[in-house]
């Protein structure tokens, strides 16, 4: 609905709708009431020609009020009106015309919908090798790494009952971190190395990771994004164009942009996303339960309490959007309810202090400064 039914139309008309409504709710009522109409009217003649008349948009009772009750008044039915507008305007045209074209479109929209997911998904995971190798900044296993993870793997995969597992890939930057993909599971080195002579630890990590892939979990998301696409390709650029380490929005170019693109930023960051993350919060403490079924409790609890969180992404793409794991205390306080021992809390907080004793920031001891001697004879 978000992507073929106009849903970021409505939200760009239903807030120029909440600001003409509150300015004419403010004024209405007063000497400058007809005024503030009158060239309303020639604004938005100029701007945004609007298919509704300036004074429908705010009721009667804000004509007779003004001041912040009319505002108030005028912002709410003047953005609901619009918004409104927007989302049902070009359906009720087409039912004037013939009462069967809004069944034909909408039946159009999901056909199109549907054939643009299974594309963009079968795509992306024949693809997802190539994409992971060449722009995700992962590699092949070496010798080495793979004699490390194959018993972890092969024991995760005996204890699910799974019968093939994903192929493995390295990624050398970033934290401690395992993500499955669609036909492959990306392990950092980071994680490797905190994993060194925990065998356990690495186990229940991989193990969860393929309850999500098991699931069918990454290939849900490819599939969202698929479906999406009209909305993902815009956003994609958008995040990245408004980046704050590409631009700022104090440039006229960045401030144009944003203008134009921030009712899909909107409709992406404040309607899916709050949507999909009821979802994958709930997946993600599933696969807990699953793993703690499986034995992995413990070890599971002890990586998520040592583990510091992870930093927030810089550019916020489609694919960090949706990333909404839920935090790592909720899912320690779900494993508990499924009969994982508590931990000391004052105990995991010591030990995720780092070695001079203060969180976040390391802090780097600076070299001691020491006055240069001067030479007695010296000019």
């Amino acid at each position: 609905m978000c992507a073929w039914f106009g849903l970021p139309l409505a939200v760009l008309l239903g807030a120029v709708g909440t600001v003409a409504g509150a300015v004419l709710g403010f004024f209405s009522g007063t000497p400058l009431g007809e005024g503030v109409q009158s060239r309303l009217w020639v604004l938005f003649d100029l701007v945004l020609p609007l298919p509704v008349a300036i004074p429908d948009l705010i009721p009667d009772i804000a004509w007779q009020l003004g001041a912040m009750l009319g505002l108030i008044i005028g912002a709410v039915y003047g953005g609901a009106s619009l918004a409104w507008l927007g989302l049902s305007g070009s359906w009720r045209a087409l039912w004037e015309a013939d009462p069967t074209w809004p069944l034909s479109m909408a039946a159009g929209n999901v056909a199109a919908a549907l054939v643009l997911g299974v594309a963009f998904t079968a795509a992306m995971v024949a693809a997802e090798r190539w994409r992971l190798t060449r722009f995700g900044g992962a590699r092949a296993a070496s010798g080495r790494e793979a004699d490390m993870i194959a018993p972890a793997l092969a024991e995760a995969a005996r204890r699910l009952g799974v019968a093939s597992v994903p192929h493995v890939l390295i990624t050398d930057g970033g934290g401690p971190a395992v993500v499955a993909h669609a036909r492959h599971v990306v392990i950092s080195r980071a994680l490797l190395a905190e994993c060194v002579g925990d065998g356990d630890r690495l186990t229940a990590l991989l193990g969860r990771e393929l309850v999500h892939w098991r699931a069918g979990h990454p290939v849900t998301q490819l599939w969202v994004r698929g479906v999406a696409l009209p909305l993902t390709a815009v956003y994609e650029v958008a995040a990245r164009l408004l980046a704050p380490s590409t631009n700022t929005r104090a440039r006229p170019l960045t401030l144009t942009l944003y203008l134009l693109l921030w009712p899909v930023i909107f409709t992406v960051q404040r309607i899916m996303v709050p949507l999909q993350a009821r979802w994958w919060r709930r997946a993600t403490v599933e696969a807990d339960a699953v793993a703690a079924a499986c034995g992995w409790g413990p070890a599971l609890a002890e990586a998520l309490a040592t583990t510091p969180a992870a930093e927030g992404p810089g550019v916020v793409t489609w694919r960090t959007a949706f990333d909404t794991t839920p935090p790592a205390e909720a899912r320690i306080d779900a494993l508990e309810r499924a009969g994982v021992p508590r931990r000391d809390l004052a105990a995991d907080l010591a030990g995720c202090r780092n070695p001079n004793r203060r969180h976040g920031v390391p802090v780097v001891e600076l070299p001691q400064l020491r006055r240069q001697e001067v030479p007695a004879d010296a000019d």
